[in-house]
């Protein structure tokens, strides 16, 4: 019994690991369940005895995903005292490797299924307070300037990659160009003269 379990365990990571990587390089929505049971040499049946829909493979994937952003974060900010311009740039770099195998589609799908778009609302909610208190200690370091409204910036940020979907500019250039500049415009921005150095420093070194 203990090894049919560790069996089911190990193929339900193997499921997860294979899903994940065909809704990124291909679009949700053109991944069918039959692929992946191909793709992983198991019958569509016991996949369905495992996700029934494909839904419950793309949640499951998501909150694994963002457990596996979690575990990488904490173990960086574990290695030593960390100012707010180390957070930016180890977050940019995260974000710049993740854009780097994701196809567009991916992110156009993801809300065409409710209980996913309602697990990334939460997730949004909670990045909400924490970069309200990643802002305000960047103030209290001296990088980000003080007479900034944080929160139109916030929004902007989001309007623009929302904007950046809508108009499908990731025609014309790639998500990774697109995030660099988004990104970058708005963190020079909200930062001092000391702050558009450092950023300036690190971000030559990538």
């Amino acid at each position: 019994m203990a090894k049919v379990t560790a069996y089911r365990q190990e193929l339900k990571g193997r499921i997860l690991k294979e899903s994940i990587k065909e809704f990124k390089k291909n679009g949700i929505k053109q991944v069918k369940m039959d692929d992946i049971a191909n793709n992983l040499s198991i019958s569509k049946r016991t996949l369905y005895e495992i996700y029934p829909n494909k839904e419950e493979l793309l949640l499951e994937g998501l909150r694994a995903e963002h457990e596996e952003r979690n575990l990488e974060f904490m173990r960086f900010m574990a290695m030593g005292n960390r100012s707010v311009i180390d957070v930016f740039v180890q977050f940019f770099k995260m974000e710049m490797r993740s854009f780097a195998t994701v196809s567009p589609l991916y992110f156009s799908d993801i809300h065409k299924f409710p209980n996913a778009v309602s697990y990334l609302s939460e997730l949004h909610e909670e990045s909400q307070s924490k970069s309200k208190e990643f802002l305000q200690k960047g103030v209290e370091e001296g990088f980000f300037r003080e007479d900034v409204n944080f929160e139109i910036v916030s929004r902007m940020g989001q309007a623009t990659m929302q904007h950046v979907m809508q108009i499908q500019l990731y025609k014309q250039y790639s998500l990774q160009h697109i995030f660099r500049n988004v990104i970058l415009l708005l963190i020079r921005g909200i930062c001092t003269q000391r702050g558009v150095k450092v950023v300036d420093e690190m971000l030559e070194k990538l």
